[in-house]
């Protein structure tokens, strides 16, 4: 048994496709496709159920497919604590957040730094269901997320850690009120470049114009935030975004302005992580640390 194939078949699952998990391990699907075979063979189980239509494993197969994200993590942490004694790291955590809340990562990663030692991060920017897939396979630690999407189950444990809250952010070449709050029929009149709308907190801007009754001047639509940041920063625009998507600092000093919305509904921003017994000591201080991170002080001096 080699750790490529287990690799291979957490692929497979993930993907639910031979060819696409070919494709993310760089390898030939007649050649991932043998991999599997030959775990089977020396297994002496069927992995695979190829008789359906509809891609499944087989019940001895998702027990293997247990075994095999339990293998790769027990692995993947030796790597970590031989790399960690080499450089003098008190330890590693691996992090997935939402988008709009990346900006609350440093703030975290300060924290940490400064109650436990130096460490080293893998952080992913990923959307809420593929965090809650990373945490249920232990590919990650601890999620920043919106926390009302996750699951209702025992599985998780949840932390809240504060009320997102959206404003509208423009640059001085528009007129906003001197201070304050701005009412939606206010926002509705400016060039908004707005979050794809499969994005939540989009969403909730949608709910926000709606209640209001007022349908809005949308000119641009994208999941990417930095095309955002690009687009209002060069006056062509104006936005609706969460206060923990801007930079705590963000240049050229003075030009941007921002108001928050009247009668806004926030998303719930939170900490997630697997019910379980965390993966480390290290993991678990880090998990103390993040619920003792004042995350509302920071984005306050925002707006």
């Amino acid at each position: 048994m080699f750790l490529r194939q287990l690799h291979y078949l957490r692929e497979i699952d993930r993907l639910r496709s031979f060819s696409k998990a070919a494709d993310a391990c760089n390898v030939s699907q007649p050649a991932l496709s043998r991999a599997i075979r030959q775990l089977e063979d020396e297994l002496g189980v069927v992995i695979i159920d190829r008789k359906k239509k509809v891609f499944g494993l087989t019940a001895e197969g998702a027990r293997i497919l247990k075994w095999a994200h339990d293998i790769l993590r027990s692995v993947s942490e030796m790597r970590n604590e031989v790399s960690l004694s080499r450089q003098e790291l008190v330890g590693s955590v691996k992090i997935g957040v939402i988008p709009t809340a990346v900006h609350i990562v440093p703030i975290l990663l300060e924290a940490i730094k400064e109650k436990i030692g130096d460490f080293s991060s893998d952080v992913a920017v990923l959307p809420n269901a593929d965090i809650i897939e990373r945490l249920a396979s232990k590919q990650l630690d601890i999620g920043i997320m919106y926390y009302d999407q996750c699951p209702q189950a025992q599985a998780f444990t949840v932390r809240a850690l504060y009320a997102e809250e959206q404003v509208l952010a423009g640059t001085t070449a528009y007129v906003f009120p001197d201070q304050g709050e701005i009412s939606w029929e206010e926002a509705a009149t400016f060039p908004l470049a707005l979050l794809s709308r499969g994005m939540r907190c989009r969403q909730l801007v949608d709910i926000g114009f709606q209640t209001a009754g007022v349908e809005p001047i949308i000119r641009l639509e994208t999941a990417s935030l930095e095309l955002i940041h690009a687009e209002i920063m060069r006056g062509a625009m104006v936005t609706i975004l969460p206060l923990s998507s801007f930079p705590l600092r963000v240049p050229p000093a003075g030009r941007l302005q921002m108001r928050r919305l009247a009668g806004f509904s926030p998303g719930a921003i939170g900490l997630v992580r697997l019910s379980e017994q965390p993966p480390s000591p290290f993991v678990a201080r880090v998990w103390t640390v993040a619920l003792e991170t004042d995350f509302r002080e920071q984005l306050g001096s925002l707006c």
